[in-house]
């Protein structure tokens, strides 16, 4: 069927996808934006064909920024002034293209000129092709890597200075492999529904379908795909018989000790995924689940899709006073707010998003919910306390203060999940374990 002329004539008005992928550089790296948030409103103005191009860029951009960034700055004879960031971010994406892109140089370029367009910056299309030409003649002269050399250690790792200096002061010994793991796409992990079907009947469902998968090496429902694909690609995926879910993510059940009738509360469950995992390893459990009404919407949807039952409130944990109906729980699943610094591979904006002083705040924000939840906790009660987190300052520093203020809480050996054996808790690594960077601590009441 011919397309119609409306179509046509928005996909050719439509700005080149190389502009559209800078203007989200410009607002993730500039302005603090999230990088999902900032896509989903680009997504909607570009052509559905183009989606996955804009999707490499904006993801590779922001992933390696800090380098080509720190590349630009010798290619350049003098910085681009404050007002034509957008040349600025436009020479990041063409530079994506022709070091990390399957693309002709002579289309990388041409097309990352002709972005330029009628707009304001039109000027600067000499600019633009000198320096990207620049780029070409010493990548095949061989001497790029003079200019490597240049760069201080952060760029070459493409973090911001700060951060890569925390991750060095936290893990000395593992930080390089953090720091890789992190700048490379993550893989796709399925968490296999067992009320549903078993993990070896999905993986030949799998490979009836041929897509190609194997089983995670710590989780026992765990399904990591050998190419990352849609979820409308994802066999049964609405009927609910898979999840999209980190292998690390995974493993938060097995720490549980779930047995039929338990009350439990997921007192920061949004989007879901370990409310839903809960719910898969014992459906008998009466559960509630607990987010800022922002958020509970991914909950519900999560729930309904896969069928399951639970209380959702939307009032937060420390409004426990409008939901609360002042039954203890037997477990309550904490994986609080934090910096996300383990999960970097997966949302590459982190690392330009965060800033000094974050770790301290979200740490304080984290305690304050442990104290919100822990009258909750039934006597003999467990609690299990997670983050995405990899320092030190929001993981084991905030189990420390809490229970050195509380004589009725006593940190329990976490021996189902591997990691690195902290003082409280178990942490793991991005590039270290298998999955993302996660920390779990186990608490229970006196």
């Amino acid at each position: 069927m011919a397309k119609s002329n409306s179509e046509n004539d928005r996909k050719r008005n439509s700005p080149r996808i190389q502009l559209v992928a800078a203007r989200v550089l410009r607002d993730v790296i500039d302005q603090g934006r999230s990088l999902d948030r900032t896509l989903e409103v680009e997504n909607a103005r570009v052509d559905l064909s183009l989606r996955p191009v804009l999707m490499e860029l904006a993801y590779g951009g922001c992933r390696r920024y800090c380098f080509l960034d720190g590349l630009l700055s010798k290619l350049l004879s003098k910085p681009i002034r404050k007002k034509d960031r957008m040349v600025h971010f436009l020479l990041v994406v063409g530079l994506y293209q022709l070091a990390y892109m399957r693309m002709p140089d002579h289309a990388a370029v041409d097309e990352t000129v002709k972005a330029l367009g009628a707009s304001k910056q039109s000027w600067a299309r000499g600019l633009v092709n000198g320096v990207l030409r620049a780029y070409l003649r010493q990548r095949d002269d061989q001497s790029l890597g003079k200019l490597e050399l240049q760069l201080p250690a952060s760029s070459v790792a493409s973090f911001p200075p700060f951060l890569f200096d925390a991750i060095y002061e936290c893990w000395p010994e593992y930080a390089d492999s953090i720091l890789k793991a992190s700048n490379h796409k993550p893989p796709m992990a399925l968490r296999v529904n067992q009320q549903k079907t078993t993990r070896s009947e999905y993986l030949a469902l799998l490979a009836a379908q041929d897509i190609a998968a194997n089983p995670t090496a710590e989780s026992a429902v765990g399904i990591i795909l050998d190419n990352p694909i849609s979820v409308d690609r994802v066999p049964m995926f609405a009927e609910g018989w898979v999840s999209v879910q980190d292998e690390s993510a995974q493993l938060c059940t097995g720490e549980m000790y779930l047995a039929p009738g338990q009350r439990v509360l997921d007192a920061c469950a949004a989007p879901g995924g370990k409310t839903c995992a809960v719910l898969e390893a014992e459906p008998s459990v009466k559960l509630t689940a607990v987010d800022l009404p922002e958020r509970i919407e991914t909950i519900k949807q999560n729930l309904a899709r896969i069928g399951l039952q639970a209380e959702v409130s939307d009032s937060g944990l420390e409004e426990y006073a409008d939901w609360w109906d002042g039954k203890y729980y037997d477990r309550i699943l904490m994986d609080v707010p934090c910096s996300g610094t383990g999960v970097i591979r997966r949302h590459p904006d982190i690392r330009h998003r965060r800033q000094q002083g974050d770790f301290e705040r979200f740490s304080a924000q984290q305690l304050d919910l442990l104290e919100d939840a822990w009258p909750m906790l039934a006597a003999n009660g467990m609690l299990l306390y997670a983050t995405c987190s990899i320092m030190p300052a929001e993981n084991d520093e905030v189990i420390r203060q809490f229970i050195a203020c509380h004589c009725d809480a006593s940190v329990q050996h976490i021996d189902t999940i591997a990691g690195i054996n902290a003082e409280y808790g178990v942490q793991r690594l991005p590039g270290v374990h298998s999955g993302d960077g996660f920390y779990y601590s186990r608490l229970n009441k006196l």
